[in-house]
């Protein structure tokens, strides 16, 4: 994991932040879903925007990483995971952050 996936990651994360700002509620849902339906929150922009900044918070750095500590090994597979899954399509992803089977 290195510095730069974190710190592509928070512009993303704020990019998402300022595309949401101010957009109805209901261009976020899926086709189908509407806004009084109860799952409609899991596609608000703040929930998913504010999980993506706990994932980044929860992130701990390899000289904080002690022998078998599995817990910091996931999260490094969980910010590459977010990166492929959430951001590969735009400019700066690298395919060197893809998530691997080490």
């Amino acid at each position: 994991m290195t510095a730069e996936l974190i710190t592509w990651l928070h512009e993303q994360i704020d990019a998402d932040e300022a595309a949401a700002a101010g957009q109805p509620p209901e261009s976020w849902l899926p086709e189908g879903l509407t806004a009084d339906n109860p799952l409609s929150a899991l596609y608000a922009p703040a929930r998913t925007i504010a999980m993506r900044r706990d994932m980044l918070a929860a992130w701990r750095g390899p000289d904080r990483v002690g022998h078998g500590d599995n817990d910091a090994l996931r999260s490094d597979w969980t910010l590459r995971v977010l990166a492929a899954t959430a951001y590969s399509d735009r400019p700066g992803y690298r395919e060197e952050w893809a998530p691997n089977d080490e």
